[in-house]
């Protein structure tokens, strides 16, 4: 995409210098239309491509009854609450504010 905005600016100078010639030849009508192509070239491939806001969200959404006030750190036995869930790369981690070991949630299948 970039090397088309290039070629365009480029060939709008082209048209511009041309369309000079052209007016200062004696042909102001195909001069004229020449240096407005070569304008609208030019503007066209040194404009800016629109940006837009991408927002990402994302949401926990766990199956059943979950209950957090019994989980406890595998390492020193810390009580583990919800405060200390967080995403990471598209996973669900629980760290403790103890010993800051980290475990991944995984849901097991209840079949």
């Amino acid at each position: 995409m970039k090397a088309v905005k290039i070629i365009l600016a480029i060939a709008g100078v082209t048209l511009l210098f041309t369309g000079l010639v052209f007016v200062i030849g004696g042909r102001p009508v195909t001069g004229a239309v020449m240096l407005g192509i070569g304008f609208f070239l030019i503007i066209y491939g040194l404009r800016k491509p629109k940006t837009r806001d991408v927002v990402i969200r994302q949401e926990l959404e766990l199956s059943g009854d979950v209950n957090l006030e019994g989980m406890k750190c595998n390492q020193c036995g810390g009580v583990l609450s919800s405060e200390n869930v967080s995403f990471k790369a598209g996973a669900v981690f629980v760290s403790c504010p103890y010993c800051s070991s980290e475990y991944q949630i995984e849901e097991t299948p209840k079949w």
